[in-house]
C-alpha cells in the first residue's frame, strides 16, 4: 500500500485517484494500452516503466520487441512519402526502453529521432553511487543494450558507448509538452532551452517512465531532494528521511552508515512496507545509534535546519540540515491525459454505455433462464412470450429456459477457457482451465442436464453434489419423497447434500484451501474465463476487505432461511402464517441473493468491480469455506527475497489482496491472513519467480473463538506490528 503524506506535492492524487483509490490500493496506476502497447491515440505506443515493467532487462527487451513491430508496420506506409521533415517513429525518453525501441529501428531505413528531457539514461545515473544493478531475469535473449551484473556507472557508460556506436543520436533537453492527432499524423510539441519546437511523425513512442513524478513535501519552506546520490557526500550532517518503503530505509541506512545521523519519518505504525534484510538493517542501524526512526509522524514544516514532525499528537523538532523525500513516484497522468490518453479504470461515456449494455443483457438472460417474471418479461409485456418459445421436447424431456441457459453459461465458460487456456504461461494454470471447463461439462450440465433425466425423476436433485450448500439452499431442502410416505429417499437425498456440503468440502478445504472457486465452482468457472477480462478491477485496500463481511451475513441468513424452508417441506409445522413466512423468506433469499447478488452483481458487475465480486463479497459458500480455511487449511504461498515491487502479482489477484507486501516482506500468504482462493496466477505472473504455492503450512493455535473465525482475515500489518 502506497502511503501518501497529507501535504503531497503535484505528485499527488486528484479527484479521480481519491475516488478511486480503493481500486488501486498497493498497485501503480498505468495508462491504459492494447496488447500491442497502443493508447487511446492511434498511432502512440508506450513502454518501459510507464507500464511498470518490472525489471530493466524486461523493459529492454520489450523496447526492442515494439521497434520491430513499428519496423514491419511502417514498411509499407513508407512508401506514400510525406514532407522532408517528417519522421517514421519519434521517441520521447532515452532511458533502457526508449533507447532499445530506437536500437532496434536503426538500420531499417526509417526516419527516427530519440529525445529526453535530461541526458539519456539519467534515471540511472541517479541511482546512488556504487549501486550494483543485476541482469535479471537471468536466461532468456540477450538485449541489444550490452547489459549483464555491474555497477550502475560502468553500465551507463557502456549504454552510451553502444548508442553511439549504432549511430543513435539522442536529443538531451527536450521536455514534451503536448501532442495532438491532425490528419492522420501526429504532432507533438517539446520545450527546450531554445523556445518551443514541434515534430510531426507517424507513430510516437512514450518511454517517459516516472521517476520525473516524485512524489515530494508541499510545505513553505521545504526544499526537499527526491533521490539520494552519495551518501559519503552527507558525512556529518543531520539528515531527515521521509518515507516507508526500501528506498527510504536503504538510503537512511546508507546515510548512518557514511556518517550521518539520521532520522526516518514513517506515516504508517512500522517499516512493514520494506523487505525483512531492509528492516533488519535499519534495526541495526537504530542499535548503532545512527538512525532513529519516528513513526505515525509526518512532517508540517521547516524552521531553519530544524524540521517539525508530528509524532501522534506531540510536535517535535528534529535536526534536518537536509531533507529525502524518498516516497515513491507517479505517472505523469496529468500530461498523459491531457494529449488524450486515458488511465487504466477512467470513466467514460463509452465504457459507461458499454457497462449499462453489459448490464441489460446479463439481466434479460437471468430473468430468462430464471422464469421470473420481470421486466421486460411480465405478462403484459411484448416479451411475455419468449420463455414459452424456449420450451422445447427433446425426446426424453422437456427443456425450457432454463436448460438453454445453461447451455449457454457452460458454451461461454468453454469458450473463454480455451482462449484462457491458450494464453496461460503454465502447466498448472493449464491444468486449472481445464478443470473448470470439465466440471461445467460432467457436473454442471451433462449428468444434471442430460443423463439424469433418463434415470431420476427430478434430476435437478443432483447439483447437491456439485453446487452444496449453502450455495444452493436446495441440496438440503425439498426432499423429493417426504410428502408421498417415501422415508427412505427424502432421507438419501438429505444424505447426498449433506455428505456434500459438511464432509467432502471441509476435507477438499483442508486439502487445497478455497480452490475449489478457482478450480471447480461453476460462479468461479465464468469468472476465470469471461470474467478474467477485468480480473485486474478487483477492489483494494482495508475498506474492501471490511466490506468481506457481507459474505458472512449471507451466511448466517441462509442458516435460518434453509431451516425455514426444511421444516415447512418435511411438514413438521404448518399454519398460514408460518407457511406464508417460509414463502416469503424463499422468494426473498431466491431473489436477492441467488438473483440480485448472484447474478446481477456477480456476473454484470465484472467490468466496474472486477470478476469476483459475488465470490468475494457475498457468496456464502465461499464465506463458510473461509470459516473452515481460516482454521484449518494447509496451502500457503511463500516469497523469497526478490521481490522488486513491480506490483504484477497485486495487479493480477482477482480477490483484491496487496501479494507485493506479503512478497516484499516475505510474509507467507494463507487463509489465515487473506481471502486467497489458491487461483496462482500471482504465482504465474511474477517475473522473478519469486513466489511459490506450497502444499502446506503450520496452522497456528487460533484461540479467538467463533467470531473471531467469522471476521474476515487481516494482514499481518494491520494487526499491529511490522510483519
Amino acid at each position: 500500500m502506497v502511503q501518501r503524506s497529507a501535504a503531497l506535492g503535484s505528485g499527488g492524487p486528484g479527484p479521480l485517484e481519491r475516488l478511486m483509490g480503493a481500486r488501486f490500493d498497493g498497485v501503480p496506476r498505468r495508462p491504459e494500452v492494447d496488447g500491442r502497447g497502443q493508447g487511446a491515440v492511434p498511432g502512440v505506443f508506450l513502454v518501459g516503466d510507464l507500464l511498470d515493467a518490472p525489471l530493466i532487462k524486461t523493459a529492454m527487451l520489450r523496447g526492442e520487441a515494439l521497434g520491430r513491430a513499428l519496423a514491419t508496420e511502417l514498411a509499407a506506409e513508407r512508401s506514400v512519402g510525406g514532407a522532408p521533415d517528417l519522421l517514421d517513429v519519434l521517441i520521447v525518453g532515452a532511458g533502457p526502453a526508449g533507447a532499445s525501441v530506437a536500437l532496434a529501428l536503426q538500420g531499417q531505413g526509417l526516419a527516427v529521432a530519440l529525445v529526453d528531457q535530461e541526458e539519456p539514461f539519467a534515471s540511472i545515473a541517479a541511482f546512488p553511487a556504487g549501486k550494483v544493478l543485476y541482469a535479471e531475469p537471468v536466461g532468456g535473449p540477450a538485449p541489444l543494450l550490452p547489459f549483464e551484473d555491474g555497477s550502475k556507472d560502468a553500465l551507463v557508460l557502456r549504454w552510451l558507448a553502444a548508442l553511439a556506436e549504432a549511430g543513435v543520436a539522442v536529443g538531451s533537453g527536450q521536455r514534451l509538452t503536448g501532442l495532438r492527432r491532425q490528419n492522420g499524423l501526429l504532432e507533438v510539441d517539446l520545450e527546450t532551452s531554445a523556445g518551443a519546437v514541434r515534430r510531426v511523425a507517424r507513430r510516437v513512442v512514450l518511454a517517459l517512465g516516472k521517476r520525473g513524478q516524485p512524489r515530494t513535501l508541499a510545505l513553505p519552506g521545504v526544499h526537499a531532494r527526491t533521490r539520494l546520490d552519495d551518501p559519503a557526500a552527507h558525512r556529518g550532517q543531520a539528515c531527515l528521511v521521509v518515507g516507508g518503503g526500501d528506498s527510504a530505509v536503504e538510503a537512511a541506512v546508507a546515510l548512518a552508515e557514511a556518517g550521518a545521523l539520521v532520522q526516518l519519518i514513517v506515516r504508517g505504525a512500522g517499516l512493514d512496507r520494506a523487505r525483512p534484510r531492509n528492516q533488519a538493517r535499519a534495526a541495526e542501524a537504530v542499535r548503532g545509534g545512527a538512525l532513529q526512526v519516528h513513526t505515525h509522524a509526518e512532517v508540517v514544516g521547516l524552521t531553519g535546519a530544524e524540521a517539525v514532525v508530528r509524532v501522534g499528537n506531540e510536535t517535535r523538532r528534529l535536526p534536518a540540515a537536509q531533507v529525502f523525500a524518498l516516497m515513491g513516484a507517479d505517472p505523469p497522468v496529468a500530461l498523459l491525459r491531457r494529449i488524450g490518453l486515458r488511465m487504466e479504470g477512467d470513466a467514460s461515456v463509452a465504457r459507461a454505455a458499454w457497462v449499462l449494455g453489459f448490464l441489460a443483457l446479463v439481466w434479460c438472460f437471468y430473468v430468462l433462464k430464471g422464469g421470473l417474471q420481470l421486466f421486460p418479461f411480465g405478462p403484459a409485456d411484448p416479451l411475455a412470450g419468449a420463455a414459452e418459445a424456449l420450451k422445447v421436447d427433446l425426446g426424453f424431456r422437456e427443456v425450457g429456459a432454463g436448460f438453454w441457459g445453461t447451455a449457454i453459461y457452460s458454451a461461454l465458460i468453454v469458450g473463454f477457457g480455451i482462449r484462457a487456456h491458450r494464453r496461460a504461461t503454465n502447466e498448472e494454470q493449464r491444468a486449472r482451465f481445464r478443470s473448470l471447463m470439465g466440471f461445467q461439462l460432467v457436473f454442471l450440465f451433462g449428468i444434471p442436464e442430460l443423463l439424469a433425466p433418463l434415470l431420476i425423476e427430478r434430476p435437478w436433485k443432483l447439483y447437491a453434489l456439485s453446487v452444496p450448500w449453502p450455495l444452493s439452499l436446495w441440496s438440503l431442502v425439498d426432499a423429493p419423497g417426504w410428502a408421498n410416505g417415501s422415508l427412505g429417499a427424502a432421507l438419501g437425498w438429505l444424505g447426498v447434500g449433506a455428505l456434500s456440503s459438511f464432509v467432502l468440502i471441509p476435507w477438499y478445504v483442508r486439502r487445497n484451501g478455497q480452490a475449489f472457486c478457482s478450480h471447480l465452482c461453476g460462479c468461479g468457472g465464468l469468472a476465470e474465463t469471461l470474467g478474467d477480462l477485468w480480473r485486474d478491477r478487483a477492489p483494494r485496500g482495508a475498506p474492501s476487505r471490511t466490506a468481506e463481511w457481507a459474505g458472512r451475513v449471507v451466511l448466517l441468513l441462509a442458516i435460518p432461511t434453509t431451516l425455514l424452508i426444511l421444516a415447512d417441506a418435511w411438514g413438521l409445522i404448518s399454519g398460514g402464517a408460518l407457511g406464508s413466512a417460509k414463502a416469503f423468506a424463499q422468494r426473498w433469499y431466491g431473489l436477492m441473493v441467488d438473483f440480485g447478488l448472484a447474478s446481477l452483481l456477480g456476473v454484470a458487475a465484472y467490468p466496474v468491480l472486477g470478476n469476483r465480486a459475488w465470490c468475494r463479497f457475498f457468496c456464502p459458500l465461499r464465506a463458510y469455506m473461509e470459516v473452515l480455511a481460516k482454521r484449518f487449511a494447509r496451502p500457503q504461498i511463500v516469497a523469497d527475497s526478490r521481490c522488486i515491487g513491480c506490483g504484477d502479482c497485486t495487479r493480477a489477484c482477482q480477490m483484491g489482496i496487496e501479494v507485493q507486501r506479503f512478497a516484499q516482506t516475505e510474509t507467507p500468504l494463507h487463509n489465515g491472513n487473506s481471502a486467497c482462493i489458491q487461483c496462482g496466477v500471482c504465482v504465474a505472473v511474477c517475473p522473478m519467480d519469486v513466489l511459490r504455492l506450497e502444499p502446506s503450512r503450520p496452522v497456528e493455535a487460533h484461540t479467538g473463538g467463533l467470531r473471531a473465525a467469522l471476521s474476515p482475515p487481516r494482514p499481518p500489518w494491520e494487526r499491529g506490528g511490522a510483519a
